[in-house]
């Protein structure tokens, strides 16, 4: 039985390592059960073959969005996530929760300052998700980044960390690929 309190231990990003990323577009007012169904995952796929080293659930502020990390060992690790995942979105979609997923394989190339993700810290984290072309400078005031290069080379997802959002938001505004973020659990 699976756990569903917030916390967790802090979560470091070291590079370069292998990362399996979910932003999973959840219905109105489904946000708490998104993050619920992605816990119970994340614990059956550290149980699994999958590997999971250490994994992270985050909610968008605008609770729509639940980003699921999980530090894997490498591919093979990957496509025995990815078969229990599709069987889960599947249920996932059938109980209403999930609109859509988007999950794929990530490689963390680059770790300035403290990118690391704290459940219990209160600095501001956001998420950023979409084509190689996503910027990868730090904005001023930024505490810290993670950036991912997918595996096929065509996606880039960045977490920052910063004492403020406002901070965060300098030069950009939440959007379809730019989401505040919370840090609700984390696993190692």
């Amino acid at each position: 039985m699976t756990d569903h309190h917030s916390g967790g231990p802090v979560i470091p990003f070291t590079a370069p390592s292998w990362w399996a990323i979910a932003v999973v577009d959840v219905k109105e007012d489904r946000g708490p059960a998104g993050v619920a169904s992605y816990e119970t995952l994340v614990e059956k796929a550290r149980a699994g073959a999958a590997k999971v080293r250490e994994a992270a659930i985050l909610l968008s502020h605008n609770q729509r969005r639940v980003i699921a990390m999980l530090h894997l060992d490498g591919h093979e690790a990957f496509r025995h996530l990815v078969a229990a995942w599709d069987d889960h979105h599947l249920v996932a979609e059938r109980r209403d929760v999930a609109e859509s997923l988007n999950l794929g394989l990530y490689r963390l190339t680059t770790v300035t300052g403290e990118a690391a993700i704290d459940p219990t810290s209160h600095d501001a984290y956001a998420f950023e998700h979409g084509s190689v072309d996503v910027a990868s400078g730090v904005p001023p005031g930024v505490r810290g980044t993670g950036i991912f290069d997918a595996d096929d080379g065509r996606a880039r997802a960045i977490i920052y960390r910063a004492e403020h959002i406002e901070q965060i938001e300098a030069g950009r505004a939440p959007g379809q690929n730019f989401y505040l973020v919370k840090p609700v659990r984390t696993f190692a």
